[in-house]
């Protein structure tokens, strides 16, 4: 168990180990202190931190650290009259020991006299299979349907059963990384730090240089808005970052070299390093990616393949590559030059960057253009991180990464937090990458929706059959809009009628579904692109044509006389779709 672990290590080692805020476990220790607990189930995925918060309940509530230390599987704690089990987590218990568990869980559970409540600690596919494995009661059937409809919309539909569960794999990891930088970075041990020969008078350790830069200018700062920003990016598309990974993104980003032990810098290292004018590969901008560490093993690394799926480093635009190499000697970029690149003369216009930029643009035959690329996509990495807010907008800040739209997708999630109209550029953007899935054309309009059919059915890549045509602005009952959903994402929300006899139609937008109908909606999709996107929103059209019928159905329309009335798309010179009617007898 990591927990054990890492307990074990602060001991023999004296380290004051970092504290992160647990606001669950205070909310437990009340809870297990009322007159009237309720049993409480802690679950998520490896590395949230779930027996971290049975062991700081136990603490809480009285017991014996040193007991805990034991590593017993199940934990008997007295408070009052009453016994709590804590069992830190139920997948380590055999089936023949978590069923007879799980039976008297189930049985106390249901009865308001308990005396016995539980703690339990598991992750989500676990805590089902001990569930479905125990042999079958009805207590047991009663708890297993509460703790599913729990997990799904964290509502308990059975008052008689006293059952909280909280799912750590919720917490938001874009603060949570915030407050870790704050930790770590702030961390007595760093003390010692000054008196080190490794940073006196001009000598330059990577390792504190690295912190220097975390902790940044303030809570403004734009290296750690970006990196919260990656991760909030992320977590929306169904990544999730638990507290293990992110302690260890911050550890290899203070401390990562390709040439340290392990990748991983310690102080012995760092006179070599820096004697050897290599600390440039110290940059924590690399760090942030794992390139400290050999290819294979950051591809195997979770952490990095979920960070390295942005891009960064190898995406580009012109602009920014021609800062890059040219920047020096082009009078129109000089000036972001001298600002972007020879300001920093560690990370960025390093002796070595500067010798291989300059060989590279004078064609000398010896030159190694697989080392200025490399040096190339450090630089990228850098200014993405670095480039100041002002100059985002001139430099296309997320075109350094796959997701050109991530800026607005951030914008939009922002503004709907706050309450606030959504960037018009946004819905735009949005219906005109709609309706270009729908109908298989490169249709221009913005305003409404074109939802269309290919008469057979509605995935067929070409849809020439208009069905209806859909107001953007709320205009006759319909509407289009982009709502939040709650949990700081949004969807795209359409409206067919007033009043509620046809529900919404919602699809929720992950960067990628978003990213997907901007690069629509600008006519080019690389095909990096999976064609999963298009799939789910050809099956959101199939929603969309199935209530249109319906509400054909509510308005009465129906063939008239014997005659169906067809309604074929053609293209207007602005590109426009526009109806054309032709009139069947049936």
């Amino acid at each position: 168990m990591y927990d054990e672990s890492i307990q074990r290590a602060l001991k023999r080692h004296k380290i004051v180990p970092i504290t992160l805020p647990a606001p669950l476990v205070k909310r437990l220790v009340e809870n297990f202190r009322a007159e009237m607990p309720a049993s409480h189930i802690i679950t998520g995925t490896a590395g949230d931190g779930k027996t971290y918060h049975c062991r700081e309940v136990w603490t809480a509530l009285g017991g014996d650290p040193a007991v805990w230390n034991e590593g017993a599987k199940i934990q008997t704690l007295a408070i009052g009259s009453r016994s709590l089990v804590i069992v830190k987590d139920l997948s380590e218990l055999r089936d023949e020991e978590s069923a007879g568990l799980i039976a008297d869980f189930a049985r106390d559970v249901a009865n308001p006299a308990t005396s016995t409540f539980y703690l339990l600690a598991a992750n989500h596919g676990q805590l089902l299979e001990k569930l479905k494995s125990a042999p079958p009661t009805d207590e047991i059937e009663r708890v297993t349907t509460v703790i599913e409809e729990l997990l799904v919309t964290g509502n308990n539909p059975d008052s008689a059963i006293a059952i909280d569960l909280d799912d750590l794999s919720r917490s938001p990891a874009a603060e949570t990384v915030m407050t870790i930088i704050d930790e770590v970075t702030q961390h007595d041990g760093w003390d010692g730090c000054g008196s080190c020969a490794a940073n006196a008078g001009d000598a330059i350790c990577p390792i504190y240089e690295n912190r220097r830069r975390l902790i940044g200018e303030g809570e403004g700062d734009a290296f750690k808005r970006r990196i919260a920003a990656l991760i909030e990016l992320s977590e929306r598309n169904g990544n999730h970052f638990p507290v293990r990974q992110l302690l260890a993104l911050i550890a290899n980003s203070l401390l990562g070299h390709p040439d340290a032990r392990d990748g991983l810098m310690s102080c012995a290292e760092v006179p070599r390093i820096v004697q050897e004018g290599r600390t440039d590969l110290a940059s924590i901008y690399r760090n942030i990616f794992g390139e400290n560490l050999r290819p294979s093993k950051a591809e195997k690394t979770e952490l990095f393949r979920k960070l390295n799926v942005f891009g960064i480093g190898a995406e580009t635009s012109n602009r920014v590559d021609n800062l890059l190499v040219y920047g020096a000697d082009d009078p129109a970029y000089r000036g972001d030059y001298e600002r972007l690149v020879l300001v920093d003369p560690i990370y960025g216009a390093t002796p070595a960057y500067s010798a291989a930029q300059r060989a590279y643009l004078e064609g000398v035959e010896t030159t190694d253009r697989t080392a200025f690329l490399a040096s190339l996509r450090s630089q990228r990495q850098r200014l993405f991180f670095t480039l100041p807010d002002e100059l985002a907008v001139d430099y296309d800040l997320w075109d350094l990464t796959v997701f050109r739209y991530a800026g607005l997708y951030l914008e939009v999630a922002e503004k709907l937090a706050a309450k606030q109209p959504v960037p018009r550029q946004a819905i735009t953007m949005i219906v005109r990458g709609l309706n270009r899935i729908f109908t298989g054309m490169l249709v221009q309009n913005q305003d409404e929706l074109v939802l269309a059919t290919s008469g057979s059915y509605s995935q067929s890549k070409r849809s020439p059959l208009l069905d209806e045509l859909i107001s953007v602005p709320r205009q006759g009952g319909e509407e289009v809009a982009i709502v939040s959903d709650g949990t700081g994402g949004f969807s795209v929300s359409v409206r067919l009628v007033r009043g509620s006899d046809i529900p919404l139609v919602t699809l929720a937008l992950s960067p990628t579904r978003f990213e997907f109908l901007g690069r629509v909606a600008e006519g080019a999709l690389p095909s990096s692109f999976s064609l999963e996107c298009h799939e789910d929103l050809l099956a959101f059209k199939a929603r969309l044509l199935r209530e249109t019928e319906n509400r054909r159905k509510l308005d009465g329309d129906e063939i008239v006389d014997g005659e169906l009335m067809l309604r074929f798309i053609d293209l207007g010179n602005d590109g426009r779709a526009v109806a054309r009617r032709v009139i069947v007898r049936v």
